[in-house]
């Protein structure tokens, strides 16, 4: 296996990572827009991760707060789970949105005997609710959403066609004969692809690593790799130029989002619980392509995108 290093994608990520300094240092909003809240409630710091789907739900939640009178600082665009679990330890951040199985595979060290036996959402989500609560600081795991943001590795449809591609298995046996567009965490995080290798015994030929998510769907249909790794709500999945191949042996914990808050900070703000749990409750796989693809696709701000399902669902009412 050759593992080559995007040049473009490395400047995107350089690029990435000095904004996110520049405006966490400032304390300003990354992600699309939408400032802090100037109502006379509490003051709260959400923060997110370092793609699409964690700007539109860090951007759901804020302005949900926000339309309850509370003063909502934004530090989107943390970066990797661990970057935005340590804001929230160290009480730079007062909650983000985090998954649940990434919770156990990447923050709670659950090990991954004990996790094939997690055979459900809701187990799942027991499990990272209670080591959260067991931390110190503690923290709560809220209510998820109602979806599962699980990884999904895309082919470019002319390769699927014509080597019959279907399932992971499929896949696998191909695999020394293709490019893989890949990023850094999923290479080195053990669900990510050391889990499809003991699992499906994957050896591509080619690995190149970009950590944009529209690179990776941009190499992989302009033809520069011909497999990807991408997330099951992108928008981007919806193309018909893209097979998902399909995961027969269910090698994935279960990724439903939910906010993680400061105990401490939901002790003191009781009221927070039902407004986030109130967001989460309109969201479902279906709904969140759209919102991600209408970021990522269409180039709408996520604030923007958010403001719009808020207003639908009659949650920016005062």
């Amino acid at each position: 296996m050759k593992l080559k290093f995007s040049l473009r994608a490395a400047i995107v990520a350089l690029l990435a990572l000095t904004v996110a300094a520049c405006g966490n240092a400032g304390g300003g909003d990354q992600g699309g827009g939408g400032g802090g809240g100037e109502g006379d409630g509490p003051s709260v710091t959400v923060g997110s991760k370092n793609f699409t789907e964690q700007f539109v739900l860090g951007e759901l939640y804020a302005q949900a707060l926000e339309a309850k009178g509370f003063n909502v600082e934004r530090q989107l665009n943390l970066g990797s789970e661990q970057i935005a679990d340590r804001a929230l330890q160290d009480g730079q951040i007062d909650f983000y949105p985090e998954y649940t199985g990434t919770a156990l595979v990447a923050l709670l060290d659950y090990s991954e005997q004990k996790l094939e036996n997690l055979n459900t959402p809701e187990a799942t989500y027991e499990e990272a609710r209670k080591l959260y609560s067991e931390r110190n600081p503690a923290d709560t795991m809220l209510t998820p959403a109602d979806f599962n943001n699980n990884y999904g590795i895309f082919v470019r449809r002319e390769i699927a066609e014509e080597r019959n591609l279907k399932t992971m298995e499929d896949l696998a046996q191909a695999s020394p004969e293709l490019r893989f567009a890949s990023y850094s965490e999923f290479q080195d995080r053990s669900d990510g692809y050391p889990n499809m290798q003991e699992n499906y015994n994957f050896d591509f030929g080619d690995i190149t690593i970009a950590n944009d998510l529209g690179l990776r769907y941009q190499g992989v249909t302009q033809g520069d790799a011909d497999v990807g790794v991408g997330f099951l709500t992108d928008g981007q999945l919806a193309s018909d130029d893209l097979v998902v191949m399909e995961d027969e042996k269910g090698i994935w914990p279960f990724y439903y989002p939910a906010p993680v808050v400061r105990s401490d900070v939901l002790e003191e703000n009781p009221e927070m619980e039902e407004i986030l749990n109130s967001v989460s409750e309109t969201l479902n796989v279906d709904v969140m392509r759209d919102l991600n693809g209408r970021v990522d696709l269409q180039q709408e701000e996520p604030a923007d995108v958010a403001r719009e399902h808020l207003e639908a669902e009659g949650l920016l009412e005062q």
